[in-house]
């Protein structure tokens, strides 16, 4: 039927950010206004500057041609600006869409619930759109509830009714990002044609100029006060890197593990979780310079870091966690007649949810601040982010990490880590337990409480 989609088909904008899309639009505007800011000095050296030689006009030559190239940089970055705020906003848009069609979904499946449970795999696996599809047709192909016993006639009604709701709540959503999404990837093809293609010669490996030059090093420390040099509330700039295909260690990750050898070693607790608040403090204070430098690597407060780890540490032991691993990992497989969702308690879940680590951290979410598409990760990738959420010290940059990655969705990624208010804080700790559901009463429960702990918090750290 037109006009009409299912969940599957927009279920990405359930973790779409706009506040994060943004941010990356607001980078490309400070470079535009760094570049700016070059092409004035640029234009009086070249028209300013008299002076005769047999190479006057080769110096007024390059100072045309490197003004005209700031100029170029510049325009090429304000499009790509302006195409990612453009995007930013569809995308709020889609998300309303697609919160409507949630609703209308849950609400079907509700209904639907009333005349049966699903049993097989595949019935679990199947959303409530497609339920209905095969519990109303002649002919079911999914055997949902023993379809052949049940009637769904006294239902009908209201569940083509909210059928429909829901699906076109949920290809209104396709449609915008769609669109959005074809212009934005449109003008950002153009900024970058904008832009200058710089190639090396020779043996292609780039030169360290930073490092092998006092000059450049002197005159970036100097330019590090400018607020053109970094948005305000980030980290410190590092390495961008591209695809990471099936290499094993990504450089985000040699990076934690390269800083985390020169630091004081972390204390563990696999075997040993700590309940009390004296046994909390203790780890904290023994952690407490891993845990300050994790967060100013991350650009967050320490108290933020460590006042999730106070929270956290008191959580079920690592050997716990291998073992929910595992059994979400047997569920996955073909054989297995349950979803790894689907199993009971606390077993629920599937294997990159699990949470490893002092700082409980998904492993899909350690994927994303190592640098990983989590989508696509190899084994031997999987083997190391697990075995790097294990390691106190590791844990402790990408918790701090991931708390970096929440500030910036939460629309506080321009605020200095010092300058982050206690509620600020709080709501970060309710976004980090809650995910999508941050606003729901457990995660509120959590950054309520992780409030009412910074005292503590900021005593151990001291």
């Amino acid at each position: 039927m037109s006009g009409l989609s299912h969940h599957k088909d927009v279920a990405f904008l359930e973790e779409a950010n706009p506040p994060l899309v943004e941010r990356n639009a607001a980078e490309f505007r400070r470079l535009r206004d760094l570049l700016v800011q070059v092409e004035e000095p640029a234009r009086r050296a070249e028209t300013r500057t008299e002076w005769h030689s047999d190479g006057s006009h080769t110096y007024t030559k390059r100072l045309t041609e490197a003004r005209q190239l700031v100029a170029e940089m510049a325009e090429g970055y304000d499009k790509a600006a302006s195409a990612l705020n453009a995007y930013a906003a569809a995308l709020n848009t889609a998300k309303t869409h697609y919160r409507d069609g949630k609703r209308s979904e849950r609400a079907l499946a509700a209904l639907i619930g009333t005349k049966g449970t699903a049993i097989t795999k595949t019935a679990q696996e199947a959303e409530p759109m497609r339920q209905w599809e095969d519990m109303r047709a002649t002919t079911g192909v999914m055997d949902f509830f023993a379809e052949l016993t049940m009637d769904v006639d006294d239902i009908r009604d209201e569940a083509n009714r909210l059928h429909d709701a829901a699906g076109g709540s949920f290809d209104l959503a396709k449609t915008v990002e769609q669109e959005a999404r074809s212009t934005c990837v449109h003008a950002l093809k153009q900024a970058y044609e904008l832009l200058p293609e710089f190639k090396l010669s020779g043996d292609g490996k780039r030169p360290d100029l930073y490092a092998a030059m006092a000059d450049i090093r002197r005159e970036a420390a100097e330019a590090a006060a400018s607020p053109l040099t970094h948005l305000p509330g980030s980290a410190p700039k590092r390495e961008v890197t591209g695809p990471l295909g099936n290499t094993a260690m990504s450089p985000e990750l040699r990076d934690i593990r390269m800083r985390v050898a020169g630091l004081p070693e972390a204390v563990d607790m696999y075997w040993d979780p700590k309940d009390s608040d004296q046994e909390k403090a203790e780890w904290i204070a023994a952690n407490k310079w891993v845990l300050r430098y994790a967060a100013d690597h991350a650009g967050v407060p320490e108290a933020l870091v460590a006042g999730i780890a106070w929270k956290e540490i008191p959580g079920q032991p690592g050997w716990f966690d291998d073992g929910i691993d595992t059994v979400r990992q047997w569920a996955e497989s073909p054989l297995s007649p349950v979803l790894p969702e689907n199993l009971p308690s606390r077993a629920g879940g599937t294997p990159d949810e699990t949470s490893f680590g002092p700082i409980a951290i998904q492993l899909r979410r350690g994927a994303e601040v190592l640098g990983y598409d989590p989508a696509h990760l190899t084994e031997e990738q999987r083997a190391l982010v697990e075995e790097s959420l294990q390691d106190p010290a590791q844990n402790a940059f990408i918790a701090a990490g991931f708390l970096a990655q929440i500030k910036a969705e939460a629309g506080y990624g321009d605020i200095p880590p010092e300058q982050l208010t206690d509620n600020q804080m709080q709501e970060i700790a309710a976004r980090y337990n809650g995910g999508p559901y941050w606003e729901s009463d457990k995660p509120q429960y959590y950054g309520q409480d992780f409030r009412n702990n910074l005292g503590k918090i900021k005593d151990a750290m001291r």
